[in-house]
């Protein structure tokens, strides 16, 4: 049995086309959670309706992990899944077999805390995995440098086509908008951090699975287009999406890699300044 969470803002015609024309295509048993944040028990009750294949919870918005926390407790407590999907009402599937793949996947590698497909955005470049970037390379260097860096050697120093190039296996951090978990290890590993609102969930996440010997597993043949920022690219602009993707960046930094108060406040001025000129 699969165990499969959305969370859900304000996107109710989003979660009904991705559960009735991407969902479907899943040929093993699965339980659906969707986690309808800032909705009351009306707005709740009307998805509902729309959906009577899931169960719908009303939340107060405390924001994506606490969203998704909230749909692997239910899940956890009513249904003890093999596996719990994560993912985003925006995907499209791109392959036959998609989750039946990780699946397996998750099955033969066990030491794997989590398994992800190949991600593409709209422009369909892949979006993951990722290797480890320090606060001041990813928020400061890495836009200072451009006047004194050729564009091959910025991508190098930065590792900006790491994406590109990833193969199957072990990676530092997956995108967790379309990904596999292996229940038991992310409740040892504390589920997400509830410190965050909205970015940073996948790294942090990551640590905490490296902690208790898991590591995220990237699993290319399969693939999903994900129309990144369709949901909050109505309530913020770039400038204030890439702010908060700052925050709640820094808030790792800050707790899971030693970061200093002042490293972080400096980065921050700083990158707030680059950010008001790109």
């Amino acid at each position: 049995m699969i165990g499969i969470v959305i969370v859900s803002y304000r996107s109710d015609d989003l979660t009904v086309r991705f559960i009735r024309e991407e969902l479907s295509k899943v040929s093993l048993p699965y339980r659906i959670v969707v986690v309808d944040n800032g909705a009351d028990e009306t707005e709740a009750s009307a998805l509902a309706a729309r959906i009577p294949e899931a169960v719908v919870l009303p939340a107060e918005n405390k924001g994506f992990a606490a969203g998704n926390n909230l749909g692997v407790r239910w899940l956890v407590e009513h249904v003890r899944p093999d596996y719990i999907l994560l993912t985003n009402n925006d995907i499209h599937f791109r392959s036959d077999h998609l989750v039946e793949t990780l699946c397996e996947t998750a099955a033969a590698h066990p030491e794997a805390g989590a398994v992800g497909p190949e991600i593409l955005g709209p422009d369909s470049r892949r979006q993951g995995p990722y290797r480890y970037q320090g606060l001041w390379d990813r928020f400061v260097w890495m836009y200072l440098s451009t006047p004194f860096l050729s564009r091959e050697a910025k991508r190098r120093r930065f590792g900006l086509d790491y994406p590109e190039k990833a193969e199957a296996g072990i990676h530092d951090v997956l995108s967790a908008a379309f990904l596999l978990v292996d229940p038991d290890a992310f409740l040892r590993a504390g589920l997400f951090d509830e410190g965050t609102f909205l970015y940073a969930e996948e790294n942090i996440l990551s640590d905490r699975m490296g902690r208790i010997g898991k590591g995220f597993y990237y699993e290319p043949a399969v693939t999903v287009l994900h129309e990144h920022g369709k949901t909050i690219g109505r309530e913020h602009d770039g400038k204030n999406r890439a702010m908060m993707q700052f925050d709640s960046m820094a808030w790792y930094y800050y707790r899971y890699r030693g970061c200093s108060r002042l490293s972080v406040r400096l980065a921050r001025m700083l990158f707030s300044l680059i950010n008001r000129l790109k």
